[in-house]
């Protein structure tokens, strides 16, 4: 089942936690295989920016564990 994947990141603005959203779990998972940019937005700062290393690599653990 490729559902959409459920993870909190941090807005690097407010630093509130806001859902990564817009992604199918195997989606985040090429993504993370490639190493492609993985892309949060805060709807509050308006704000676009690239997910950090450590979040990268708390959503692969997260999604090698649900497989």
């Amino acid at each position: 089942m490729n559902t959409l994947a459920p993870f909190l990141i941090e807005c690097p603005k407010c630093k509130r936690d806001r859902a990564l959203r817009g992604y199918s779990n195997d989606e985040l998972a090429a993504l993370l295989n490639s190493g492609a940019d993985i892309e949060g937005y805060c709807m509050s700062c308006d704000e676009l920016w690239s997910i950090s290393t450590e979040e990268r690599a708390e959503i692969a653990h997260a999604l090698s564990r649900r497989t």
